[in-house]
């Protein structure tokens, strides 16, 4: 029978491996197979020295089952002993066992054949581990460290972690965080607060922040949001913010989708402390608030209705607590409040009248002119020779007579136009003022101006100067001047915008308002205001009653305020652009009329008074004192005439001509050009020439007018006369 083999431990201790390798130490002393165990006693003799055996070490746990098992060959020493590491053949298998406080066997087999014939040496429980403190601890009860605790490695806690007291990450070591983070107080942060990977942070209450807050990228809040102090150096992007004040302090900030700002009640600012550039005034970047994009600007609605008490826009400055001006809203019972409205308003009831004027004086003159023609067709001289004979009137006189009828026609044209134009402006105005009536624009300003050009560069101007106008360039020279206008002083509108490196080179110029203007002397309201005459920029006050016809032309405007000072100039408000210049050629031109009808009246006395004594004459025979034929006038009348009897005397009624019309028509038009009348800028004289049968039209109608106006006379000088 085989004798069964004993092993002897001289040492079986585990421990933790100082190695880098997790295993149990295993130390033990090999006896031979051969060799006789001495119960009590070590014979050096029994060790088996300088030998290769297997050992298969195998744990079971708390139901038996193997949970790890491994084969190790390994040689004794001179001594027999053997020093194994369990866990070092199978490390990954050995790293997987669960240390969870159950019991666990170790089973220890040897083979001295290498490998092929286990024969099982021991099996013992493993009651206590050492090793455990390196190694996955399960605790079935409460685990009490009355020291510190001390983890070389990682701490992994499946469950629930409570704690207590205070938690420090000493030696600025990262504490990582898989998952949520639940803090039920306050968590203090003596240090940044980094979350990075993009991941995002949620608060589902109160963010209070008492430093600044530096967001380097983009800034979604998709709630309400109130911030008593925001800095944003990227791009800020919100859903809905409430902020008590926002402050741009650098960087564009774009804005993108609606943006909804809403007061509360309370007044919105937008402040900005740009610098002014003077040298680029003008400039778009040299404004504090830019509109930009789309094709309309900005879109204003307020309130209920619109009245002058609604103001949509107003202009302040650091100046004056009180507005410089506003636009405002303006409904149609509050037009007379409006200067501007009132202004126009005079100045085409003004065109009107004027167009009427034109149109009266046009008749006056043309029924002068008719019965000029007919004193010419009624013009009768004896001749002398043989027999009775009857010379019809001279075609030169006929010509001019038809001339002058031809050219009060056209005037009379003229003026039936002006009325019409001017009627019609006056309609469309008022038409297009209620319809498109809505808001209008007050100023503490009164005038509307342009820039112009000054014709010495070196002259100097300032706001109130009586200014003479040539060819669009100003001076104070106000001689054989154009118009007679003044340099402004706070223009409502300003128009003809310079370059702007030429500013300098220019002055702003009322072209209609009210403005003040430099004058010396004593001023009534009412008084015109006309240039001194010294080409120095003052005006003088001239009372309407006392005006001449040649200052008409050289009024600068109406004072509309008054000044007593007889010794010195003052600045007197005054009304510019009301047409007032207008009538001067109106009136120069109705006194040279007036002067020249006056002498036709009297030459058509003279006249009258001649053929009188011819027809009385006639009757008697001839007498010295008649005038003879032209010799180179045909002595018998080829022209139709009729002869009416009054009475007293017989009347010789010779027939208007169509060449006698086309002829004065011809003489008419010449004698317009020689007086340097633009016929092209006139629009009868145009018709006439550009369109035939308006010619033939007029040539027609002034012969059946005229023919009217004979017959009527003709039945008159029938009538017996007592």
């Amino acid at each position: 029978m085989k004798k069964i083999l004993t092993l002897t431990f001289f040492m079986c201790s585990m421990f933790y491996a100082m190695a880098q390798t997790d295993g149990i130490t295993y130390q033990a002393v090999i006896i031979g197979p051969d060799d006789l165990e001495l119960p009590g006693v070590d014979s050096e003799g029994n060790y088996l020295p300088n030998t290769t055996i297997a050992v298969r070490f195998t744990i079971y746990d708390s139901t038996n089952q193997i949970e790890f098992q491994e084969v190790q060959i390994t040689e004794t020493d001179g001594f027999g002993r053997i020093n194994l590491l369990i866990g070092e053949a199978e490390h990954d298998y050995f790293k997987e066992m669960n240390w969870d406080g159950t019991p666990k066997d170790l089973k220890v087999e040897i083979d001295f054949e290498a490998g092929s014939n286990f024969e099982e040496m021991s099996r013992e429980r493993l009651t206590f581990l050492p090793y455990a403190y390196h190694r996955n601890i399960t605790a079935t009860g409460t685990l009490t460290v009355d020291d510190k605790t001390f983890l070389n490695g990682e701490l992994e806690v499946e469950g629930p972690t409570n704690l207590f007291s205070s938690l420090t990450v000493h030696n600025n070591n990262p504490t990582l965080l898989t998952g949520d983070l639940s803090v039920d107080g306050i968590a203090n942060l003596n240090n940044a607060l980094n979350v990075i990977n993009g991941s995002p942070t949620n608060l589902s209450g109160d963010l209070s922040v008492d430093g600044n807050s530096n967001l380097d990228g983009t800034l979604d809040v998709i709630g309400l949001t109130t911030l008593n102090e925001l800095t944003v150096n990227g791009t800020a992007g919100f859903g809905e913010l409430t902020a008590e004040r926002i402050d741009v302090t650098q960087g564009p900030n774009n804005i993108l989708g609606t943006t909804v700002i809403d007061g509360l009640g309370a007044q919105i600012r937008i402040t900005s402390d740009m610098p002014y550039l003077e040298e680029q005034y003008a400039d778009i970047n040299n404004h504090p608030l830019l509109i930009d994009g789309g094709y309309n600007g900005m879109a204003i609605r307020v309130e209920e209705s619109r009245d002058n008490e609604t103001n949509f826009i107003t202009f302040y400055d650091d100046q004056r607590s009180l507005p410089w001006g506003r636009i405002e809203g303006e409904t149609t019972e509050e037009f007379p409040n409006n200067a501007d409205w009132e202004f126009d308003q005079a100045s085409l009831d003004y065109d009107v009248f004027d167009a009427y004027a034109d149109y009266a004086f046009s008749l006056i003159d043309g029924a002068i002119a008719a019965g000029a023609l007919g004193a010419a067709l009624a013009d009768v001289r004896p001749c002398a020779g043989l027999g009775a004979c009857i010379v019809s009137p001279g075609p030169a006189m006929i010509a001019a007579a038809v001339a002058q009828v031809a050219i009060e026609i056209g005037k009379i044209t003229t003026s039936i136009i002006a009325i019409s134009k001017s009627e019609t402006a006056r309609d469309t105005y008022n038409f297009n003022k209620e319809n498109l009536k809505g808001v209008t624009y007050a100023s503490g300003a009164g005038d509307y101006a342009e820039y112009l050009l000054r014709a010495d560069l070196n002259e100097k101007m300032t706001y109130g100067d009586v200014v003479g106008v040539i060819g669009g360039k100003i001076s104070k020279n106000t001689q054989d001047a154009e118009n007679i206008m003044v340099v402004s002083y706070q223009p409502i509108v300003l128009g003809n915008m310079p370059e702007v490196s030429k500013e300098d080179n220019y002055e702003k110029v009322a072209f209609m308002g009210q403005v003040p203007v430099k004058v010396f002397g004593m001023v009534n309201i009412g008084d015109y205001i006309i240039p001194s005459g010294k080409n120095d920029g003052i005006g003088v006050a001239v009372p309407k009653t006392s005006i001449k016809l040649e200052d008409v032309k050289n009024i600068v405007g109406v004072a509309w305020s008054k000044s007593d000072n007889i010794s010195g100039f003052n600045m007197v408000n005054v009304a510019v652009g009301l047409n007032t210049n207008d009538n001067s050629p109106i009136v120069s031109d109705l006194k040279n009329r007036v002067d020249k009808q006056t002498l036709e009246i009297n030459s058509l006395k003279e006249l009258m008074m001649e053929l009188m004594t011819k027809v009385n004459n006639m009757e008697k025979g001839v007498s010295s004192n008649v005038s003879l034929a032209n010799e180179d006038e045909d002595l018998y009348s080829p022209r139709d005439y009729e002869i009416v009897d009054n009475g007293h005397g017989e009347t010789i009624y010779f027939k208007l001509t169509r060449e006698d019309v086309i002829e004065g028509i011809a003489l008419a038009e010449k004698q317009m050009k020689d007086s340097g009348v633009n016929l092209e800028e006139n629009e009868f004289w145009t018709k006439m020439n550009s369109d035939v049968a308006f010619k033939e039209k007029f040539i027609d109608e002034l012969l059946v007018k005229f023919d009217r106006v004979m017959h009527y006379h003709k039945e008159i000088d029938k009538k017996p006369r007592h």
